[in-house]
């Protein structure tokens, strides 16, 4: 089936079989799609929460005004964005670059640039998008990466015939809190519960309505 198909396939699924649970493995594979997310600079500001404990998810339904996918799904995604960019971060992500390219035809390179590494990230983000934002534009910047991971999750999910219903409908500052974020700088985003459809779900035997290509892209 082609990834066409499959994106044919796919619907928000407004209700989910509570009885049906997603696999080790493909939460293994669901997960590292979602590792492989471009994002700006290649920093991944954010954090993703995987909630299988049902009396947490009890708890995050009430904050979600009482949406029936949080309770029943299988597994649910919550893409945390930090709320401010940390030094940390920066050298996390210079960590990994030196770990992740030190091929033999790169390292000469690599030696060479592990001195000015941090002043090249730095200067980045002092000169370019989060340098010349306030703090809430810096913010929605950051949470803007959760939606590009939460896309490709989306897709690898219809791949993998696994149901899925994006969420922006939620009390943040009761997830935030339910999750214990608030101390950790990190602050709930968008969620994505996953797992099977109820056959009962009226929903999955509608017609999917798009725009057509001509009134949807612009050629020049």
């Amino acid at each position: 089936m082609s990834i066409i198909d499959s994106l044919q396939w796919r619907y928000a699924t407004k209700k989910f079989d509570p009885k049906k649970k997603i696999s080790d493995a493909d939460i293994a594979t669901l997960k590292e799609a979602v590792r492989l997310t471009p994002s700006s600079y290649g920093f991944q500001l954010y954090k993703v929460i995987v909630v299988t404990d049902q009396k947490i998810k009890d708890k995050l339904y009430k904050k979600s005004y009482y949406q029936s996918q949080i309770r029943d799904c299988s597994h649910l995604f919550v893409f945390c964005s930090y709320k401010e960019v940390e030094g940390k971060h920066v050298d996390e992500f210079i960590h990994l670059m030196e770990q992740g390219r030190q091929q033999d035809d790169e390292r000469g390179y690599m030696d060479k640039l592990k001195s000015k590494a941090k002043i090249i990230a730095y200067g980045t983000i002092a000169k370019t998008d989060l340098g010349r934002r306030d703090k809430d534009e810096a913010l929605h910047w950051m949470k803007k990466q959760c939606y590009l991971a939460i896309s490709q999750l989306m897709v690898t999910c219809a791949d993998m015939k696994i149901d899925s219903c994006p969420f922006e409908g939620f009390n943040t500052e009761g997830y935030d809190r339910i999750l214990e974020l608030e101390d950790r700088n990190l602050t709930s985003t968008v969620l994505l519960p996953v797992g099977y459809r109820a056959e009962d779900d009226r929903h999955q035997y509608r017609s999917k309505v798009r725009k057509p290509l001509d009134r949807l892209f612009e050629d020049k």
